[in-house]
């Protein structure tokens, strides 16, 4: 197989692909339900105040932060099957490492080493459509490699409920150590090409100084400035909601938390609706335009959603912001991928998830003093708007660094026929690198 005519054998619906996104989607389930079953221990078990429950949100996230550039590096270094190979490791390790917790330390340290799984395997799983499926599949495949976690966050919690109840806090961990069991078991079947360069194994290898690749690559090209610009914004107004749900339904509608649930729910199920549209939709997503809709339509809907003191509102609100929520993710990882080279995948989507996990700490921070400055209505319609404003900045940017189509005029004759109609020129002519 050359780097010229490279082979895809495998469209989404393939049995290989399919039952590997399918033990994915179980695999995403149980660390959801693990998420959920990790707070409620560190509640009930340890009397843990709601700040020491923030604690353990932390110690997920700041490994993804923290780790980016080295895990983007390890994936393009063995490959994003073999990287995700050792996550699963980690992830079951860690799962039955947590069923011998039995002080807050301990489970906060075992937190940290999920969130160390989760920053190597979602990069990893993010690196793979390209050599997974035909490019005419790789719009799709990433819509539906972003379904498995939008499944997780509806199926996730209801898979922490029951296994709580039927065998306690520690039944989700063991269910988690089972899913990511059940991904490990099937990864072999998974079929990845070799890299447009050639063999993985040839050419250098790459090293740890060139970790920070992925961002040289990002503020070379302008496609991949605005799609990570993009997702630094909305994650940011990600992080500002997860601090102000719970102060929104309790300070402003002033109900109770089985209807902060049911807001949480609708969520989810619209998330995953869209997720489904966007799989359906495929490639005629698979535009920064669209990327950049998504991001607009989070900020609006977000105002409505947590904006208003009426609960109606806030539901038709979540529901849309779940929607737009899903029309982001797959355009963006298609663009990501595109717009950089294969052998620089893992390093370019491990910066982007640095710059979306590092947003939603910073959203959380600030959340904090604009919340309590402003309140809930006021600062969500502030970041709101920004964001809603920087997507659109970003279109028009986009739309300015386009060039223009090159018209082909004939040459002057004694018969000259009408002029041509101008002629688009080709996608891969254009130079974005700026």
């Amino acid at each position: 197989m050359t780097a010229s005519a490279p082979r895809h054998h495998a469209s989404p619906l393939s049995p290989r692909v399919a039952g590997f996104l399918g033990a994915e989607a179980l695999s995403a389930v149980g660390s959801w339900a693990t998420i959920v079953a990790i707070w409620g221990y560190a509640a009930y078990e340890y009397d843990a105040t709601p700040g020491d429950v923030s604690l353990f949100g932390l110690a997920f996230a700041l490994p993804g932060v923290l780790l980016g550039p080295v895990t983007g590096t390890v994936i393009d270094r063995l490959g994003p099957r073999s990287t995700l190979a050792v996550a699963k490791v980690i992830g079951v390790v860690a799962s039955l490492a947590l069923l011998t917790a039995d002080d807050f330390r301990t489970l906060a340290l075992l937190s940290a080493l999920h969130g160390v799984s989760m920053a190597l395997s979602l990069p990893a799983l993010q690196s793979m459509p390209p050599r997974l499926v035909d490019q005419h599949h790789l719009a799709r495949t990433n819509a539906l490699v972003s379904l498995t976690d939008e499944l997780a966050i509806v199926l996730g919690p209801l898979a922490a409920g029951v296994g709580i109840a039927a065998f306690g806090f520690r039944g989700a961990f063991v269910f988690d150590a089972a899913t990511y069991g059940l991904g490990l078991a099937v990864l072999p079947m998974v079929r990845l090409r070799p890299t447009a360069g050639g063999d993985d194994d040839q050419g250098p290898p790459v090293r740890l100084r060139d970790a920070l690749e992925g961002w040289r690559l990002i503020a070379r090209s302008g496609v991949l400035r605005r799609t990570v610009t993009c997702t630094f914004v909305v994650h940011l107004l990600y992080g500002l909601a997860l601090l102000a749900e719970p102060l929104y339904v309790r300070d402003v509608l002033g109900r109770s938390e089985e209807v902060f649930a049911a807001l949480q729910t609708v969520f989810g199920v619209c998330l995953v609706i869209g997720g489904l549209l966007a799989a359906r939709a495929g490639e005629r997503l698979a535009s920064f335009g669209w990327v950049a809709v998504g991001v607009g339509a989070s900020g609006l809907t977000a105002i409505v959603y947590l904006g208003t003191p009426w609960v109606v509102v806030a539901f038709a609100g979540v529901a849309a912001w779940g929607v737009a929520t899903a029309v982001i993710s797959a355009p963006s990882r298609t663009l990501l991928q595109r717009a950089s080279p294969e052998r620089a995948h893992g390093r370019v989507l491990s910066a982007d998830y640095v710059a979306g996990s590092g947003a939603e700490l910073v959203g959380v921070v600030i959340a904090g003093v604009l919340v309590s400055a402003f309140g809930v209505p006021r600062s969500i319609v502030g970041v709101g708007l920004a964001v809603a404003a920087v997507s659109a900045w970003l279109a028009q940017s986009d739309r300015r660094d386009r060039p223009a189509p090159a018209v082909v005029v004939a040459e002057a004759g004694p018969e000259r026929g009408p002029e041509p109609a101008a002629v688009p020129v080709p996608v891969a002519a254009r130079a974005d690198v700026v």
